[in-house]
């Protein structure tokens, strides 16, 4: 795997396929990604939820991220992060959470760093797109202030997302294959 585009181009995040569950989004679904998102990535708090390698949080940070969050269960990956931001020289613009992703919600976790962009992409087989979103989305501060993250959902196209999740709601819709991203947005109410 390697960074597109932007400050750390041509960068290598090595191969993780031998560890169980990591499988990080290919080249051509992480393009298509920040290719929708273009210019609105620029000087934004960014949130890679299940990061695995944190491929999508480094290339977010190359492309003009101001700081990215990653946040990843498995102890060995979380580390794996920490010591690529390290090599990237960028660890002061990382901060690396190991622990549960909607444990971590439900602990005021969005109110703590307020990320601008939530991505999230957990491993396919667990089905926790819907889950995690419906967290999100009833979190207290998400739901009672005017805070308005964009969130991005990778998920396998066969797991059905609803088109609203609390003031949620989808905008639009990709399918690359396998999988799918879903861009949500809070209503204007």
């Amino acid at each position: 795997m390697r960074i597109i585009t932007g400050k750390l181009k041509g960068r290598k995040i090595p191969n993780v396929f031998n560890v169980k569950d990591v499988s990080p989004s290919s080249g051509m679904i992480k393009g298509a990604l920040f290719s929708i998102l273009g210019d609105e990535i620029n000087n934004k708090v960014f949130c890679d939820l299940y990061a695995g390698t944190g491929n999508i949080g480094f290339e977010a940070l190359s492309r003009g991220a101001n700081y990215c969050i990653f946040v990843e269960d498995f102890n060995k990956m979380a580390s794996f992060i920490s010591k690529i931001s390290a090599e990237f020289n960028i660890k002061d613009k990382a901060k690396i959470i190991c622990g549960d992703v909607i444990n971590l919600i439900k602990k005021n976790f969005l109110e703590t760093y307020k990320p601008d962009i939530i991505f999230l992409d957990p491993p396919y087989e667990l089905r926790l797109s819907g889950k995690t979103l419906k967290a999100i989305a009833f979190d207290s501060y998400c739901h009672t202030s005017d805070y308005c993250p964009l969130i991005v959902v990778q998920h396998d196209k066969k797991e059905i997302l609803h088109n609203r999740y609390e003031d949620y709601i989808l905008t639009k819709e990709r399918i690359y294959g396998r999988s799918a991203l879903s861009f949500y947005e809070k209503e204007d109410l």
